[in-house]
């Protein structure tokens, strides 16, 4: 029996401290305690932990940052490991072993596994929890939550987001006990800050959270954006998908597409990153799994992104398109229908419909001038939007809200906004 796959940790960002604020004593909330922010993970989370990670060290300057992962905790006890996987194929069924997908997601949704990785965050944490200001979670898979300190999560999906999809897996919504678990997670916490507005939707309507405490303040791209959208590169007719989950990314249905989109179009090219799939079309290129910072010549040389998911939380390879000034066609499914703005940065086809993703991507092909001005119209959209630097202002200002409400309330103390903002500045330009 194969056990999931443990994929490596992101490096841990190192505390922020500079001699400056050391030196002043008024930004020490307590004689001979610096103030502290617990980052809470569970895997690198599609590298999204990394960049969040960087924009609290960045706001929050006069923080320490300590970097906790429950998953490289959790792949130390081997005992609970095989125990886990044992409840898991008995909570969702043996159909879970059939691919490494199935086995790594199901593996992390069972009561049992919630609440040990939550005890492990207490068993390290609980004893020192008033030094810290406040604790960051990312994805609820645990509750991180300490003793009188206020919880903020950072999620893209729920449970109950998937009942968003057609192609919905009814697997998981097999377990009342984990979502129990969830819904307490999000009830508990102080504030919970979406990826995109689908699972805003969810949280408010499906597990009664209040509007108040649910934010929107969106996720950046992986792929560094270039100064600018690159034009002379561009490969009239190449389309460009980029996923590691081939069935999930609905690239079946593209490759249906694209066989009798290629009679039509001579020139029409298409690249696949991230997988291999089986094929034989001798213009479809397979890379296989390509690192995030080698993906910029291939966003530069396509003149088209196609991303037909059949289920997507938020839809980062598309961000990472647009901000490479690509026009983007993609299922109106889960964040891409959020991301996407028909007829203005993209195009939008229901899933697993390969009629009509063989004509949206040919009525791009057949006038480039369209696509060309899709394709600004979405970087422009990109850096507004989904900059990571655009997303640590709005997290940041969602946090100090909150905090500062609670000490308004008497629950705690301020995080002093002011002096956070104007070190934040200080440390941005030196």
């Amino acid at each position: 029996m194969t056990l999931p796959a443990f994929r490596t940790p992101p490096p841990v960002v190192p505390p922020i401290a500079p001699a400056a604020i050391l030196a002043n004593p008024a930004l020490v909330r307590q004689p001979g305690r610096r103030r502290r922010i617990l980052f809470v993970q569970l895997g690198p989370f599609s590298h999204t932990n990394a960049a969040l990670q960087a924009q609290l060290a960045r706001r929050f300057p006069n923080h320490d940052l300590t970097v906790f992962d429950v998953k490289d905790e959790i792949r130390r006890r081997y005992d609970q490991i095989a125990a886990n996987l044992l409840i898991s194929v008995a909570t969702y069924g043996p159909s879970i072993l059939r691919s490494q997908a199935d086995r790594h997601a199901f593996f992390f949704r069972t009561p049992y596994l919630f609440r040990k990785l939550s005890r492990i965050v207490q068993e390290r944490f609980a004893a020192e929890a008033d030094s810290f200001d406040f604790v960051f979670q990312t994805q609820g898979l645990c509750n991180a939550a300490l003793p009188g300190r206020p919880l903020f999560v950072y999620t893209d999906h729920t449970i109950l987001s998937n009942r968003e999809y057609a192609a919905q897996d009814d697997r998981i919504f097999l377990s009342d006990a984990f979502l129990a678990l969830e819904r307490d997670l999000y009830h508990r916490a102080e504030k919970i800050l979406v990826s995109v507005s689908h699972v805003r939707r969810t949280l408010t309507r499906g597990y009664g959270c209040d509007p108040n405490r649910v934010a929107t303040v969106f996720i950046g791209a992986n792929v560094a954006p270039t100064p600018a959208a690159p034009e002379a590169g561009r490969q009239a007719g190449r389309i460009l998908f980029v996923g590691i989950e081939w069935e999930r990314k609905g690239g079946p249905t593209l490759l249906t597409a694209f066989e009798r989109l290629a009679e039509r179009f001579p020139e029409a090219q298409l690249t696949i990153a991230g997988c291999a799939p089986a094929t034989t079309h001798p213009r479809i290129q397979t890379l296989g799994r390509v690192p995030p910072q080698q993906l910029a010549p291939h966003f530069a040389a396509a003149s088209v992104f196609c991303m037909p998911s059949l289920v997507e939380p938020a839809g980062i390879a598309a961000i990472e398109a647009m901000a490479a000034g690509l026009p983007v066609v993609a299922t109106a499914v889960g964040g891409l229908a959020e991301i996407v703005q028909p007829d203005q940065t993209g195009l939008l086809v229901p899933p697993n419909d390969p009629l009509a993703l063989g004509e949206a991507l040919a009525s791009l092909l057949a006038d480039p001038d369209r696509a060309r001005a899709m394709g600004q119209a979405g970087r422009h959209r990109a850096m507004d939007l989904f900059h990571w630097d655009a997303v640590g202002t709005r997290l940041a200002q969602e946090i100090r809200q909150s905090l500062n409400a609670r000490a308004r309330a008497g629950r705690g103390d301020a995080a002093d906004p002011e002096q956070d903002f104007a070190l934040a500045a200080r440390h941005a330009k030196g």
